[in-house]
């Protein structure tokens, strides 16, 4: 059927469209305030004739989120949704062989909790959407929408850093570089450079170009990070407007159950107040989209009986519309962290620095500088190790920097079983006079495929981690890259050792170019860098303009829909889908849109 849009505010007021029989009545109802929802809301409501609701399952952003250097600190808290996996192919020294999920729960979602890395991925990543059929998704086309939320400050960057024309200014989102930048920064990323990296703009069309190596662009991160403070999407894109802003309500503690349909027509969401346990319902008349990130959307799908037919017979769970991709296709970035002792900073600096305590930690209460304005995960080299089975020139591989740790995040964050300093190199990771950091190794284009299956309330994640082999064979070869970088002249003076864990010397030796080595340190102690993605991807569960298929009036808007894995990190993509389709609704309902 054709649908003839006319712009909302001509058919009725919108005081009338949330009338109604006691039941709350908007135009669009938005499920999920994370990364891509409250783009998508705030965006909406621009057009102040339409009227626009969001339920986050989860509470206002909380004091403690602002401090970059507290990320590590949020994670197994009531902000995060605390899933945990079978490892499957990884997993063997965590407790209970399962890995942890962390996402969210929290107005702003993700960009609330996580380490607030801003990268859009490769340019190339963008034209194999296009070319899988995802129209309208292509690098030229996304570009200008990356822009649009993007209020870079190049402050510290360096001049190599930043290619202008590729990065917005007046975006509501603020997004920055470490200034001033630390000194085992700059000696990783000259490193980078001796070893044949290109200090470039990854967030550029530079991002595309490797060399005969496979070695690509490096660069100190751009960070979510304003005036030294997290900026997640709540407060770029929520906090400004939720309060006076009559075209927007923000409904905190409210956690969808189902998506209510009419037929084959969304018209709303069931969904339980947090606070009184009241189940309760709220109409759409125009949409509902769902944004609740690659786990909970097709939870939330299959909840509301959209999905495999067998599966949701076996839920006991009515089928409303049998789409069988809900779910599938699961992909992830798992990363390696590998201590390094003598690069970085010592556990007496950390503490002074990061911890509310400290006397540096009360300088950056005073400046937003110092150590705790970022998430110490500070600077990445793009790498294509050439053995990618589908095309040997993609990017697999990202390798990062940490300038420090502390205990609670190897044994808390990661979950590693029998963290102790019997198994561990103590005396190198956590030295209050010895500098440590912590080497970064990612598989960016994994080719093992997972899936989410309802379970209750909640899902079952299983993400099938290095089912191929060919996904081994990558992380492997960006493993060895890495520890490479530590050769290099800027680095090797200041180098003592990489602190390979006893737990594995004592069986497998330290030759840092062992496969035996390397591969029981990834089937032991990789874990999940937070990139969930494609369990309702385009021409899969949603046409190009993110619309399900088979149903009217409900949209996916979040990392789900994406055809398949970037090369980097994800909130950036996120914040950018959250754009494009608020774009696309407006021009479908004849909204209009300030900005």
């Amino acid at each position: 059927a054709i649908l003839v849009r006319v712009p909302l505010r001509e058919m009725f007021p919108a005081a009338l469209r949330r009338a109604g029989r006691g039941v709350a009545s908007y135009d669009f109802v938005v499920v999920g305030g994370g990364a891509t929802g409250a783009v998508v809301a705030s965006r909406l409501s621009e057009d102040r004739g339409a009227s626009v609701l969001l339920l986050e399952a989860g509470p206002r952003q909380e004091a403690m989120t602002a401090v970059p250097a507290a990320c590590g600190a949020l994670q197994k808290t009531p902000v995060d949704w605390a899933r945990r996996s079978a490892g499957y192919g990884i997993g063997r020294g965590l407790e209970g062989g399962q890995v942890n999920l962390p996402s969210g729960r929290v107005l702003g979602g993700s960009t609330a909790i996580n380490y607030m890395a801003y990268v859009r991925g490769s340019p190339k990543d963008y034209d194999l959407w296009a070319t899988l059929g995802a129209d309208g998704w292509s690098w030229k086309e996304v570009l200008p929408y990356f822009k649009k939320s993007q209020g870079l400050s190049a402050e510290g960057a360096p001049a190599q850093a930043v290619q202008s024309d590729a990065h917005g200014r007046q975006g509501p989102w603020g997004v920055s570089f470490r200034s001033p930048p630390l000194p085992s920064v700059s000696s990783f990323v000259a490193a980078a450079t001796e070893q044949g990296y290109t200090l470039g703009d990854y967030n550029s069309t530079a991002r595309s170009q490797t060399n005969a190596a496979g070695r690509g662009v490096v660069s100190p991160h751009q960070f979510s990070i304003k005036n030294g403070q997290r900026s997640c999407t709540s407060k770029a894109f929520l906090e400004p407007h939720m309060d006076h802003r009559r075209s927007l309500t923000v409904s905190t503690m409210a956690r969808a159950r189902r998506v209510l349909l009419d037929g084959k027509r969304a018209v709303g969401v069931e969904y339980v107040d947090e606070v009184s346990g009241e189940v309760k319902e709220a109409h759409a008349s125009q949409e509902v989209v769902i944004s609740c990130g690659s786990y909970a959307t097709p939870g939330l799908l299959l909840r509301s009986g959209i999905g495999p037919k067998k599966e949701l017979e076996a839920a006991q769970v009515d089928c409303q519309l049998d789409l069988p991709a809900v779910g599938k296709n699961l992909k992830d970035h798992l990363y390696l962290c590998v201590p390094v002792s003598g690069l970085g900073h010592t556990t007496a600096q950390l503490e002074s620095e990061c911890t509310p305590e400290g006397a540096g930690f009360q300088r950056y209460l005073e400046t937003g500088k110092g150590l705790a304005s970022t998430s110490l995960y500070e600077a990445s080299a793009f790498y294509s190790s050439g053995l990618h089975p589908e095309d040997a020139s993609r990017q697999d591989g990202q390798i990062s920097f940490g300038v420090g740790s502390t205990p609670e995040l190897w044994s808390k964050n990661f979950g590693i079983k029998d963290f102790t300093a019997d198994n561990w190199r103590f005396d190198g990771m956590f030295n209050k006079d010895v500098p440590s950091s912590m080497l970064i190794a990612t598989l960016n284009q994994p080719t093992s495929r997972g899936e989410v299956l309802l379970r209750g309330e909640d899902v079952e994640v299983r993400h099938h981690y290095l089912d191929q082999e060919a996904d081994l064979q990558m992380f492997m070869a960006i493993c060895k890259e890495a520890v490479k970088l530590l050769e290099q002249p800027s680095l090797r003076s200041e180098v003592k050792e990489v602190l390979v864990p006893q737990v594995l010397s004592r069986q497998f030796g330290d030759d840092l170019q062992s496969d035996r080595l390397w591969e029981a340190w990834i089937r032991s102690f990789a874990q999940t860098i937070y990139h969930p993605v494609s369990t309702c991807a385009i021409n899969q569960v949603v046409d190009p303009k993110c619309r399900v298929l088979g149903l009217q009036g409900l949209r996916v808007a979040d990392a789900s829909v994406m055809p398949e894995a970037i090369s980097g990190n994800t909130q950036a993509p996120c914040v950018m889908i959250g754009e494009k389709v608020a774009d696309l609704m407006a021009a479908e309902h004849g909204l209009s849109l300030q900005s």
